[in-house]
Formats: structure tokens, sequence, C-alpha cells
């Protein structure tokens, strides 16, 4: 009843009859500064499942359906490319305010105005004065409308002159600054403006700043490139000309071309690269492949349906990690193929031996068999792909093949373009990143793209960065004038207050202010956290109503405006502004739990570690006894549906009067009307979706919440997961959205883009180890106006101000340091009890924002710290277990060592039991023995340094480090050292004569035990 009706969606083994889908399961190389685990999915073999997120026609039906799918086809040139702003049809507008001059004074004003001489003319002229009083207001806008295309800018120039609203002065300005002061497009709407009423104005002076404030597509106008887009069309094209040209003539070829196109999020990446495919490689340069790199496998599938919606031919091309890494997997997707399926091509298919899956190979192998088998079966393309989209792994294989591939190839250097988008996602947190990034950046192409919205300058960037060879490396930006408004917030779990943070309120005082100001791109960045109250206030505009001249045409001039104002503000303005941000709308909301802070109308977005068991939380798993009155609910639900399908079923098997191949539809049929539950409005799964799934996953979907994370995720989730994503607000209809909660982990925030998002949520588990370009890609997910909100405003403060904000992140691990420290003094005393112990550190970490692997190595420390004299600053009633005096030899120093240790193993024990945990202790224990941070201030330490093997041998004997976790932490000190020379290895080099004891050791019981 409930097996699948589409081989698409079969498992694995089962895929169809050709099978290509990818083998192999996510990777995720584990990393993270403080040793809490960070799982970065760089890109793995498609599934399946994968493939039916890809080619889901839903979802590519929704793409079609999108905005950015219309201006694809729609899209004009860039302003700065025309010869002159559209122009109005200034007879229709004379004759459109005459007829009506009689109606009320705005329309006299209007005409005598915008007219003088036309007027008097008419005034004067009776024939004409007769003709133009034969027309009426509706049928010369009835004629105007008639003109279609010819007439569509006037026709809304004056819809906007009759309904005056807020956005509609938005857009009279707009045209006013096109055509300047003496135009007519100037005077009408000034005669407007003061026309309106101060309600109005006030609203108008609100809504120039949001989002929607722009010209284009967005406010209902033609939509244009931006200037980045037309730039990189023509450089491209220049250099493709020339590269071909000298080809040809069998000359030198030209430099590569590298390219950094440094555009903030949201700006549109991808449709950039498919407008270089569809507007430039096609028409011009058809033998040239787009090859898209992407930074996780939640962006391949999102460019996958972009390239399906606008029927590219494209393929795809993926590391295959249940191998040894080396191997890839090139996969041509259905859509690119004969769909007849016949009989006859099924017998080509079998006289060429395609086999039943293309497997894993090289990436050269790969790449011939595809184009080999895409020949002979004629898909698309002829064997030839138009884009390649390949994850980071596979994009630098493909790099360096194409680099000694043969001068005929179709991979060959020569004919590619290297789209990279976001190249440094990663590169802060996993040195094996770094180490494949660098790959690329050695081997890259004739020409290439660096897409990102945190990368800097060529001028700017590290050597590695721009390669081995000599090449024309330029930068191509798009200023972030025009980002959504975000305004920022903290949550106070204890309070269950909601704070907001100005963009004064995140510095601790003025001159702070002004060393931030100095920054070249941070000053820009804070312009879109104002919001309109306070960036009226900046510039000066009190209400009610306000001048005309006041208005600013778009939210791109308004910040531009606004910026040296903000930039060189006094002290005394800072502090008066400070403080009055504070209060109103910027004092702190009560909440009923973070779940109150959570989008009504759009779609949150949660940043954390662990994506299901927040999700979890948020939709009140912790009420158990509410939650299983809704797990009773839905089991109704899904008894209701099995008992619609059996019956549905009877009467079928009575009626007997349709032929298998019909039953089988009605089977279809059955399983999309009758088979179907109902979680919540406009959330559907089928009943054998809701029959395979966990019972408290369908009672989170019903709460409207997904996740999304590197591994893990269940199909059906995914699925309903990659719908919310497509979801545009507009359509909705004031209806909250199906899916209004998306959780997701770092490896997801990348492939997360939906225009719904308005709040943003971010865990301090997941936000404190996220370096500044992270922070500002989690940010940059609010695709319309809305809120961030932090739980902490060391991270807030970060993800603003950048790494000046670290100093605050080290005060507060030497402040959590001294903590964990005290809480395990005072355990010294009494009877000891592990769990509860456990139990206390637990919440105490909770309560900080910091990670249990942090905790369990500042217990380790606190406890070796125990042989040594007492820091300063203890309370008076604190144990007296330090001693007076250190022990005078290294033998009586470890003899008290192991004691200490001794006694708080157990403890320890319950801290530790991961090797990264571990490996993290270790790291704190080389801080301590150095007087490193947090323990700069810290006496004796250096007693740990003198003896440091004998130190890890204590702990490897009292079974609280592993061998395996000493090898991984010498491991990742030795590549930390090769890749900063300056870097201490003084503990390292102390500790290496017992690491080797401990590795021939470890060979000879695995000797011992062949």
């Amino acid at each position: 009843l409930f097996q699948r009706h589409a081989a698409r969606h079969m498992s694995d083994g089962e895929y169809s009859d050709d099978d290509d889908g990818h083998i192999g399961g996510d990777v995720d190389p584990i990393f993270d500064p403080n040793n809490s685990t960070l799982k970065v999915d760089v890109g793995s073999g498609l599934t399946s499942h994968d493939w039916a997120d890809i080619d889901n026609s839903d979802l590519v039906a929704k793409v079609r359906g999108s905005t950015g799918f219309r201006i694809m086809r729609e899209i004009a040139p860039w302003d700065g490319a025309l010869d002159a702003p559209p122009a109005l049809l200034e007879q229709k507008v004379f004759e459109f305010f005459y007829v009506q001059r009689k109606e009320a004074d705005l329309w006299k004003n209007l005409v005598k105005e915008c007219f003088p001489k036309k007027y008097e003319e008419a005034s004067n002229d009776k024939s004409e004065k007769k003709r133009l009083q034969s027309l009426w207001a509706k049928g010369v806008l009835d004629e105007i409308k008639a003109m279609r295309e010819y007439g569509k800018h006037t026709v809304r120039w004056l819809n906007a002159v009759v309904d005056a609203q807020p956005a509609d002065h938005l857009f009279l300005r707009r045209e006013a600054l096109k055509h300047g002061p003496d135009s007519v497009e100037a005077i009408a709407a000034k005669i407007v403006w003061d026309q309106c009423s101060d309600r109005i104005k006030d609203q108008a002076f609100a809504a120039m700043h949001l989002w929607t404030n722009k010209g284009g597509a967005q406010s209902g106008g033609v939509a244009r490139m931006y200037k980045h887009q037309h730039d990189l069309l023509e450089e491209l094209d220049a250099h493709y000309t020339a590269v071909n040209r000298a080809v040809e003539n069998n000359e030198k070829l030209p430099l590569p071309l590298h390219v950094v196109l440094s555009t903030p999020t949201g700006s549109g990446k991808t449709f950039t690269a498919l407008m270089v495919h569809l507007r430039l490689f096609k028409v011009k340069h058809p033998n040239a492949i787009l090859v898209y790199s992407v930074p996780t496998k939640q962006v391949l599938k999102r460019v996958g349906q972009e390239c399906e919606a606008h029927a590219a031919p494209y393929w795809t091309a993926a590391r295959d990690h249940s191998g040894d890494g080396t191997l890839h997997q090139v996969r041509r997707p259905y859509s690119i193929r004969d769909k007849a399926r016949n009989r006859k091509a099924m017998r080509a298919k079998a006289a060429i031996g395609e086999k039943l899956s293309a497997g894993s190979g090289t990436i050269e192998q790969q790449l011939e068999y595809a184009a080999d088998v895409g020949y002979k079966l004629k898909d698309r393309g002829a064997g030839k792909p138009d884009i390649i989209i390949a994850d980071l792994n596979t994009t630098a294989s493909l790099m360096k093949a194409a680099a000694t591939a043969a001068p005929g190839s179709f991979y060959h250097k020569n004919n590619l373009l290297l789209y990279f988008d976001e190249p440094n996602m990663g590169i802060h947190l996993d040195p094996n990143v770094l180490g494949v990034v660098s790959v690329i950046q050695a081997h890259m192409p004739i020409a290439a793209v660096l897409a990102s919205a945190t990368l800097g300058p060529w001028e700017g960037l590290e050597q590695w960065w721009r390669g081995p060879d000599p090449a024309r490396q330029i930068t191509i930006s798009l200023e972030p004038y025009d980002l959504p408004m975000s305004t920022l917030h903290v949550w106070n779990a204890e309070k269950q207050t909601v704070s907001p943070v100005s963009p004064l309120g995140m510095f601790n005082n003025h001159a702070e202010f002004l060393r931030v100001m100095k920054d070249d791109r941070l000053p820009l960045l804070l312009l879109r956290h104002l919001s309109c109250r306070q960036g009226n206030d900046l510039m000066g505009i009190k209400g009610p109503g306000g001048a005309w001249d006041k208005i600013q045409g778009d939210v791109k001039s308004l910040r531009k405006t606004v910026e040296p104002i903000f930039k060189n503000l006094s002290y005394a303005d800072f502090t008066r502004l400070r403080a009055q941000w504070a209060t109103g709308e910027g004092a702190p909301t009560k909440v009923d739990g973070i779940r109150g802070a959570l989008s009504k109308e759009g779609v949150t977005m949660v940043g954390c570690i662990d994506p299901r068991k927040v999700a979890m939380d948020l939709a009140g798993f912790a009420n158990q006894e509410q939650w299983q009155q809704d797990v009773h609910k839905i089991n109704a639900k899904l008894k209701e549906a099995e008992r619609g399908m059996k019956e549905s079923a009877k009467a079928e098997k009575r009626a007997k009067k349709k032929d298998e191949e019909e039953e089988a539809q009605m089977g279809d049929d059955t399983e999309g009307q009758i088979g179907v539950i109902t979680l919540r409005p406009m959330l559907k799964i089928s009943l054998a979706e809701a029959v395979d799934a966990d019972i408290d996953t369908l009672v989170m979907l019903s709460k409207g919440i997904a996740y999304a994370c590197g591994s893990g995720t269940e199909p059906m989730v995914k699925r309903l997961y990659n719908q919310a994503l497509l979801t545009v607000p507009d359509s909705l209809q004031g209806r909250a959205p199906p899916l209004n909660v998306l959780v997701v982990d770092y490896s997801s925030i990348y492939g997360t883009d939906c225009p719904a998002v308005d709040t943003l949520l971010l865990q301090e588990d997941l936000g404190r180890l996220l370096a500044w370009e992270d922070l500002q890609q989690f940010l940059g997910r609010l695709r319309r106006d809305g809120t961030a909100i932090f739980y902490s405003l060391r991270t807030l403060r970060r993800s603003t101000l950048g790494q000046s904000a670290e100093e605050e992140e080290n005060k507060a691990e030497e402040d959590y340091q001294k903590d964990v420290e005290l809480a395990v003094l005072k355990m010294q005393s009494g009877g000891r009890d592990t769990a509860a112990e456990v139990a206390t550190l637990t919440k105490l970490a909770e309560d900080k924002g910091r990670s249990l692997a942090e905790t369990g190595a500042f217990v380790l420390t606190s406890a070796m710290s125990f042989v040594l004299p007492a820091p300063n600053g203890l309370p008076a009633d604190a144990p007296k277990i330090h001693p007076a005096e250190m022990a005078g030899t290294d033998k009586e120093f470890l003899a008290a060592l192991m004691k200490v240790v001794e006694a708080n193993t157990e403890l320890i024990e319950s801290l530790l039991k991961k090797r990264s945990e571990q490996v993290l202790a270790i790291e704190k224990v080389e801080a301590l023995a150095l007087s490193a941070s947090p323990f700069v201030n810290r006496t004796g330490g250096v007693r740990f340094l003198g003896c440091a093997g004998q130190t890890l041998k204590v702990l490897f004997d009292e079974d609280i480090l592993s061998e395996e976790a000493i090898f991984a932490w010498r491991q990742k000190k030795t590549n930390a050292v090769a890749i900063e020379p300056d870097a201490d290895a003084r503990f390292l080099e102390k500790a290496k004569a017992f690491i080797a004891w401990l590795e021939e050791a470890s060979s000879s019981e695995e000797e011992d035990s062949d």
C-alpha cells in the first residue's frame, strides 16, 4: 500500500533502471577552536533522496514561479548603460492634469506649474481648448494603457500621483532625482507632497528606510541588472573573445582573468552565475563551461533546482566518500536525457554498454564516461554540459585535471570559467578546508570568479589566494548599502526578555566607537542595524510631517546620506542618542519564553549545534503532558487516513472495471487525495511518509518547525524544508507560512536562502564558535527587513564589530575558568557525589553559554591547579587545599599531582569522554603550563612545562587521556606550528619523548596481539 510510486523516490539500490545516483554519505570534518563539535558538510555524493530534492517537480515549479525566474527572463541592461532614464509621455500627462483642473486645486496646480506654456496656449487657442474639453481623465489613461510597453512607465507614474500613498511618494521622489529639479517629475512630486497629510508624510519617512524602497522590479518597475553584474559580463565577454581570437590565430593567450566579486549576501550570486550562462555563454561563447563550485550540499541542490527550472544542461560532480576520498562521481540529471525511454532507446543503451551505475573514478574518468554516454544517448548538450555543479573537493580535482588536460579536451582550462561561491567558507575553522581551497587557487583556469560577501579586494588578500602564476586580477564590488534592515536584540533567559541593542548601544564607550569608525567595512555594515526612528533621528527628521527634500529616493541613497552623519558623531551626540535609543522601542520586551520571540508572520531561522534537539525543544517537547496530547491527535489523523485508504481500496476492488494500468493510476490518485495527512494549514504529507516517520517528528512539523543539518535529516523533513525555502510571503495573503521555524547547523546556514525569513535566532553554542565572516553570513540570511536575536551581547558585538570583540571573549573565558575552578574547589570538601557535581557544572555551562567540553577541560586544569599556590581573589570561605609552597622536586610535584587527580578522576572522566574533548583538555593544560590565556596571571603554571611529558603520563595512567587523544593533539599542534612558525611549541617539545614512548608501547601491544 505504501510503496513508492516514482523510481526517483526508491531506495538507493532501486533508484532506476539506469541509476547513476550518487553514492556515499555526508562528510563531517570536525573542527572547533573550543572543541565543541561543528559539522561542516563541504560536499559529498548525492543519494537518491538528494536527487529527489533537485528534480522534484513541485520544487522546480515553485522556482519557475518565483520572482527571480521571471526577472531572469525580463531583465534589462543596467541603468548606466542607458542613454537616458525612462521619459513620461508629457502630452498625455498634460491632458490628464488639464481635464481635472476644475475638480481640485491639486490638478490645477499640477497643470499650471508643470506645463505653464502648454496651459497658456490651451487657454488662448479655442480649438485646442475645445479638444481638451472633450476629453476625460479615464479616457486619457486608457489611451496610454493601450500603448502597452510604450506607455507603461507613464501609467505607473500617474497612478502614483493619484494614489499618493507612502510608497508612491518614494517612487515620485526617485523619478524626480533621475530627471532633475526643473523636470515635470520633480515639480509634480513636490506639489503632491505638499498636498498630503502629516500622517502620510510620517509613514513615508518611515517607509524610506525599508528594503523595498528601491527601483527596478523590487518596487514594481523594470528589472535591471546591477552595475556589478553588467561589469562582470563585460569583462568576461572581452576576455573570452580575446582568448578565442588568440587560439584561432595561434597567438599567445592573454593572462588569465581572476575576479573577486565582492557582493553582500542576498545580492544574487547564483542568479549572477546563471546570467553569465544564459546571457553570455549561451549566446556568444557556447564552448565555455561554467564550473559552479558550491560550499555545501544544500547549495548544490539549490543551484541544481535553478538549472532545472532554466532548462540548462548541467552535470553534478561530487567526491565519493565511501572510498579513500580520492574518487569522484559525475552524474547526468534526468532532465537532459532522452525522456522517451522507449525500447529503441533502451536497446541503444545496451548496445553502448551503459552501466547500471556510473560508479566512481578519477575525475578524468568520470568526465570522459559522462561525455561518451551523453553523446551516444543524445543528451541535451550532446555529451557536453553548459554547467558543472561541483563540491569543494571535486572542484580541486577538476581544476588540477583541467590544468593538465589535452588542448582538445572539453574540460581543458581554457574552456572553463570557475565560479567559486563563498570560497572562504570554513577556512577559518578547518585547516583541511583551507588546504583544499588553496589547491583550487593554485590551479585556477583561464577565468575565475570568486563570489563572496566577506572576501575583500585582491590587494588585501594573502599571497596564496593569488595563485602561483601571473593573472589579471580585478575586484568588482557592490557596496552593501541596500541590505535589508536588521534590528539587533539579545535574549535574556533568566529574565525572559528580548532587549533591543542599537548600533550605538553595542559600544562600550565613544572611544571604541571612533576606533570602529576607522574601519573600511564595518561602519557601512552597521547602517543596516538602524531602525526607522534611529535613522530619522540622525537626519534630523522629527515629525509630524517634514520637508520634501528630506525624502530619500531609495534605501541606498538614504544610507549614503546617513553614513557621514553616523561616522562623525561627537561625544555629546553619541551619549545623547545612545541613551535615547535605549528607551521606548529600545526598551526590553517581556516574552513568553524564547518561542515568544519567534516571527508571527514570516519565517524564523535558528542557528545551533544540534538542530533536531533544538527543533524539538521549540516545538514544546519538554511539556510531555501537552506533547502526548499532540501525539494522540496525530495518531488519530493517521488512523482516519488509513481507514479512508482501506475503504477506497475496497470500493476499487468491488468495481472491477479498470485494468492494471488504470488501477495503478487510481492508486496514485488515492495517495494524492485520500491518503493525505494535514499536519497544519498548507502542510500536507502522504500517509506513506507519515507511517515511515517518527511520531515526534510529525508533532514537530505540526507546530510549523523543521530542521536541516549536515547529515542525519529525515528525507521527509528535507523535502518539506526545501519547500519552505521557496515560500514567498506575498503569496500567503496574511496567513502564517506552513513552516515558520527553520533550525539549522553551520553547514546549512550557507544553503538556506528563504525570502520569507524575517527573524534570526543564533544560539550561543554555535555563535561563539563562528568567525566574523560566518556571523555576517548568518545575518545575511535575512532577505527582508527583520530581527536578529543573539543569546549573548558578546557574540552580537563580534558579529557586528569584527575581531576587535575577541578581547571580550578572552576576558569572558578567563572569568569562566575562575568560575569553574571555584566550583570544583568547593566540591573538594565533604562527601563526593559525581552525578550532582556533573549536574552543577552542566548548569553552570548552560547559564554561561559555554560548552560542556570546555567545562570539563577547566575542571581538569582546576584539579591540577590544586598543587599550585592559591590564586588571588578566592572567597574567604573557600576550602584551604592549595599548598603554601609548591613541592621542591619534580618527583614530589608529580606525586602531589597524581593525588589531586585521583581524587577527581571520576568527575573528570564523566566530562571528558570523547577524544575531541580530551584534545581540548590538553590544550588547556598547555595554556596553563605556558601561562597563556586564560591563565596569563596564574602563578606556578610553568612547573607543568618543565615536566610536560610526565604530566601527560599521569593523566594517561589515570585514564583521563587516551593515547588516541594525545596523538590527535600532537598532530593538531604540529599542523598549527607548521602554519604559524611563531606559535609557542615548547610544551610539545617537552612532551615529545613521552609521546614517542607511548607510540612504541602501542605498537608493541599491537604486535603482541597479532
